[in-house]
């Protein structure tokens, strides 16, 4: 269907605005805290009011895409300038909204906090909306850090995905994360441009868990779950609270029936509708095989928009909800 229809976009960096851009490309994942993107800036530009489109924006102001169909336009990426390459064509290089919590700095310590608490006194709250649940994080320092390395330390050590779309932040447990999000549908053989999935059985999978509960007190708890093959790959999960070793084992075969599953990994490609994004949910269907229809979580989307190349979106699949 989008074959027939006409791109459009419109790009705002700073006080000026740019129609009908070159080349824009988006990425999002919900295992990195920042998403980032790269416009080309055509040849047609270079002079604007008179001036060199490098005289009238620079590092730090604010970004704008919105791109769509036949000028039914849509914003895709907010955010601010991060780096300029004076080449021609020109690229700049630009940080969503997170990239003015790269520029905090905290000191702050906690004997038994939840992740509420503290994403409520690193995040200002007259700029970004915080969506998370109460999760127990207990002991915990902050040393002259900002609130992006707060937040990515958050994520590394406790299992949690983010997403940051609107001006809502949305920080939660990884394997809980798909349950309250967006379904876009992706029909094979109708709305789907590329398809790199592979259909595994749960008895494929040669996994295991290693599970570490931090505990309030700074002590640690460990177990593992899973294949006990060496060549089985490993991962890590961290957990905190009071967990027993039973309660322990228990969250994290929770999380292991989750990931081993019959259905699809890899990656599927659409056009650029439906808006697709990581944290997403993507129900893919085939009427070829009916029995491998599936709902999945969306780890990743890269979104490329190119005149000559289409406008696209790849979406790298995590695990079936």
């Amino acid at each position: 269907m989008m074959i027939f229809s006409n791109m459009s976009s419109r790009v705002s960096l700073g006080r000026v605005l740019l129609e009908h851009i070159s080349r824009v490309s988006i990425s999002e994942n919900i295992l990195e805290l920042s998403n980032t993107a790269k416009i080309t800036i055509p040849k047609a530009y270079a002079k604007l009011l008179g001036k060199s489109v490098l005289e009238l924006f620079a590092v730090g102001d604010p970004v704008r895409i919105e791109l769509g169909y036949d000028d039914r336009l849509k914003l895709e990426f907010s955010g601010y300038i991060r780096e300029i390459e004076s080449d021609a064509p020109v690229v700049v290089h630009c940080d969503d909204e997170t990239y003015p919590l790269r520029r905090t700095n905290y000191v702050r310590s906690y004997r038994d906090a939840s992740l509420r608490q503290i994403l409520a006194d690193i995040i200002p709250s007259d700029d970004m909306k915080i969506d998370c649940p109460d999760v127990h994080i207990g002991k915990y320092q902050i040393d002259n850090a900002s609130a992006f390395a707060v937040l990515q330390d958050l994520m590394r050590n406790f299992g949690l995905y983010s997403r940051l779309q609107n001006g809502v932040l949305r920080v939660g447990l990884a394997y809980d994360f798909g349950e309250r999000s967006a379904t876009h549908k992706y029909e094979i053989g109708r709305n789907v441009k590329s398809v790199a999935l592979k259909y595994k059985r749960k008895e494929d999978y040669k996994v295991r868990y290693r599970a570490i509960c931090n505990h309030p007190n700074g002590k640690k708890t460990e177990v593992i779950v899973g294949n006990k093959e060496r060549d089985a790959s490993e991962r890590t999960l961290n957990f905190a609270g009071n967990l027993s070793p039973d309660q322990l084992r228990e969250r994290a075969l929770a999380v292991m029936s989750k990931t081993t599953y019959d259905g699809y990994s890899g990656s599927i490609s659409g056009f650029g509708e439906p808006r697709t994004h990581a944290g997403d949910a993507l129900e893919i269907s085939d009427s070829l095989q009916p029995e491998r229809s599936g709902r999945y979580l969306i780890e990743k989307v890269d979104i490329s928009y190119d005149p000559d190349a289409g406008f696209r979106r790849e979406n790298t699949l995590s695990y079936k909800i």
